[in-house]
């Protein structure tokens, strides 16, 4: 059985037409769901009633992790290619739909045996996309296993491999990853990226591109530990929220744990120095790796990691200041989206349930982050009940050259925490007051903000975020040494630039450099070396010869700065 699950806004389908004889009977209309946890489901050979208990029980566990109890179970014969019969399918559907509703989740079944048009867009929490498979042959071989402590050295790094990623379309950004060489997940470090020499230098343009933007605006840069005393997230409020996705250790008497948000940490900084009205906006950025235990069975690549970094930022405030503030704020949103073609939508999601501070404060927050969105020209989606626990938010979807949207910068306005921290500011009265905080992230999570580019892209990165810029090809062994002075001329320039020195065709190395996406290619023949020039031609196909390597800089810098 397999089975991929999501947590959705919405899930909207229309059956269109009986695909088998055995297809349950349905009408041809449009079905929606609204804020509902989707469980599409495969049933292969040799599934039963067992399989289905199982996987009904582990979907209960995490839709109560999730605090919901709505479920639509979605027939989805494409998770796999070993189905069971139409007829063994319908009646573990039934079963299954039987057993969710005896657990007493609240169920909803889409037809049996249907092509249905179909939509579904994901929320943009940690764990809104989750896959599974159930077998009992799955289950023999794990029982039979060895531990991983008991296993030889040989035997360990016989199961260190890099993920397998050939059943994903090309469009994938773990597939792309992968052909450009940025990063792999290995065994050891399940749901961690291994960042590749390439991988990091694109996360280090994108880290550098927004530290410039924040030096503009008079950001304090600080660095916080990784690991800290639990005591610290049950004065903030996040114990009761997010200890279950914590990594936690105890040394002596005391139990400790690694960071999976900012906040906190930053708050003990702001209480190291007394502040005036006159220092506010204080605007203060960390960049520090964050760590969340996600459940097991996420499988998203870089859009669901377990260590990840956020261009995380904090801005204490008074009151008056807020709304301005949550405009610059969206200017900056603004500039960057820009930068990488993105359309974006932002949602003001208001107080949940479970909350902290009374509804007058949550008025007063929820207004202002309206106030701010509009007066920005920009009509703003109401997301009710969804803010976090200590204070309303704008989350921001953005929309990538598919068409798809995703969840990235999220803007949250919290008068709760700087209380229970006790943060103060002197104001022009003399008198102590108690700053609000603007809690902001632009990328989100890097790393999910990477793969979401290099869909958007397809590979094709912009040159100022190519990894590597230009390589120089050598027409023959005889243009080596011409083609190396070209190359440290381009590195002296500040060019990401690479040769292509060793054997092979020149048709081979061209295509090599293509599948690369790498911008340009120089190609060096002997009419090139004797001309003092180079033949330039892009990863689209275009080709110019005869062209000067101070021109051919000059052209580098100037498609650099149009995008910066």
């Amino acid at each position: 059985m397999k089975i991929l699950q999501m947590h959705a806004d919405f899930i909207e389908y229309t059956p269109v037409k009986k695909e088998i004889r055995a297809a349950e009977e349905a009408e041809a209309k449009t079905v929606r769901e609204d804020d509902v946890v989707v469980l599409f489901t495969a049933f292969e050979e040799g599934d039963d009633v067992e399989l289905v208990r199982q996987a009904v029980r582990e979907a209960t566990e995490f839709l109560s992790k999730l605090g919901t109890t709505r479920v639509m179970i979605y027939p989805f014969a494409h998770l796999s290619q070993n189905l069971a019969s139409p007829s063994e399918a319908l009646s573990l559907l039934l079963e299954m739909e039987k057993e969710a509703k005896a657990a007493g989740l609240e169920v909803r079944r889409a037809p049996f045996g249907w092509t249905k048009a179909l939509q579904v867009k994901v929320k943009g929490h940690p764990l809104a996309e989750m896959s599974r498979s159930y077998s009992h042959a799955a289950a023999h071989v794990q029982a039979k296993a060895k531990p991983k402590h008991e296993l030889t050295e040989t035997e360990l790094l016989s199961r260190i491999k890099k993920s397998d990623f050939g059943k994903l379309p090309e469009s994938d950004h773990r597939v792309i990853g992968e052909k450009l060489d940025l990063f792999s997940f290995q065994e050891p470090s399940p749901g961690m990226p291994y960042w590749h020499d390439k991988g990091m230098v694109l996360k280090d343009l994108l880290m550098d591109f927004v530290k410039r933007e924040q030096r503009k605006q008079n950001y304090l840069m600080i660095g916080t530990p990784a690991l800290a005393n639990t005591n610290l997230w049950r004065v903030s409020g996040h114990w009761d929220h997010y200890k279950d996705g914590m990594f936690l250790t105890s040394h002596g008497d005391e139990e400790f744990g690694l960071k999976p948000m900012n906040c906190p940490s930053t708050f003990l900084f702001y209480k190291t120095r007394k502040w005036s009205y006159r220092d506010l906006p204080l605007r203060v950025a960390d960049f520090d790796p964050l760590f969340r235990n996600e459940l097991s069975g996420v499988a998203s690549g870089l859009f669901r990691v377990k260590t990840f970094v956020q261009d995380d930022a904090h801005i204490f405030v008074t009151e008056e200041q807020i709304v301005d503030e949550l405009k610059n704020v969206i200017d900056l949103m603004a500039r960057f989206y820009g930068v990488f073609n993105l359309k974006y939508t932002p949602k003001v999601s208001t107080m949940p349930d479970d909350h902290l501070g009374t509804k007058e404060q949550w008025d007063r927050a929820v207004a202002a982050l309206v106030e701010a969105v509009e007066e920005k020209g920009i009509k703003p989606v109401i997301k009710e009940k969804e803010g976090a626990f200590y204070g309303p938010k704008i989350d921001v979807d953005v929309k990538d050259s598919e068409g798809r949207e995703w969840q990235c910068a999220t803007i949250q306005l919290d008068f709760q925490m700087p209380q229970r921290f006790k943060l103060t500011y002197t104001g022009a009265d003399g008198k102590e007051h108690t700053p609000a905080v603007i809690h902001r992230v632009i990328y989100g999570s890097l790393e999910r903000f990477i793969g979401v580019i290099l869909e958007h892209f397809k590979g094709a990165l912009p040159i100022w975020i190519s990894p590597v810029q230009v390589r120089v090809i050598p027409l023959s062994d005889e243009n080596q040494e011409y083609s190396k002075k070209i190359l440290s001329t381009l590195l002296d320039a500040g060019v990401r630039a690479e040769g292509s020195f060793e054997g092979g065709t020149m048709g081979a190395k061209i295509r090599d450099a293509q599948l690369q996406k790498i911008p340009y290619m120089l190609v060096v023949g002997k009419k090139e070396e004797d001309s003092k020039t180079v033949a330039v031609r892009t990863r689209s196909g275009e080709r110019t010869f005869g062209v000067k390597v101070e021109d051919f800089v000059s052209r580098i810098k100037a498609d650099v700065a149009a995008f910066k």
